[in-house]
């Protein structure tokens, strides 16, 4: 009894470990692939891909800058500052 509570145990704490195997082999799905479409059905998604791109023309370009303070600031934004590697001086080395 106790040899098949042993067994159990180690099977189950195996199981977590074996399932991201399995997901890897498992395939994935197929949206629409080897699927034959009728004439009506062609016309159908053309209509909505044309119609999908004359809706995305007419959205208007992105404006240049969305700084709500810019005409508050009287110099740019600072950039970041350089690193400090040229400051500090190299202590001799001890003997």
């Amino acid at each position: 009894m106790r040899v098949l509570r042993v067994a159990m145990l180690i099977g189950l704490t195996m199981v977590p470990a074996s399932v991201p195997a399995f997901a890897q082999m498992m395939p994935g799905f197929k949206l629409g692939e080897g699927k034959e479409y009728t004439e009506e059905e062609k016309a159908k998604i053309k209509a909505n891909e044309d119609a999908a791109k004359a809706a995305r023309s007419k959205i208007p370009d992105a404006k240049v800058s969305n700084d709500p303070w810019a005409s508050v600031r009287n110099e740019p934004a600072p950039k970041a500052a350089a690193p400090k590697t040229a400051a500090k001086a190299k202590a001799p080395a001890s003997k």
